[in-house]
């Protein structure tokens, strides 16, 4: 289903979580929506973006937001 997602998305991803390591990519090419997106990764943070760094993501949500608007 997601292959056919056409709205706006991105990623945000950590650099040291283990679990989802390289999941990224397949998303980022298989989704159109994601397409020419500021995907991110997150330094320091792991598989927890929300517990671990929790500015970074609220600050890549809010541009995104910003980028897209409705």
């Amino acid at each position: 289903i997601l292959e056919a997602f056409e709205k706006p998305v991105i990623t945000a991803f950590s650099d040291k979580d283990p679990v989802t390591a390289g999941g990224y990519q397949r998303f980022q090419e298989s989704v159109p929506g994601a397409q020419g997106q500021k995907h991110t990764t997150i330094e320091g943070a792991g598989h927890f973006l929300q517990d671990d760094a929790p500015d970074a993501l609220s600050n890549t949500i809010i541009q995104f937001c910003q980028d897209n608007p409705l």
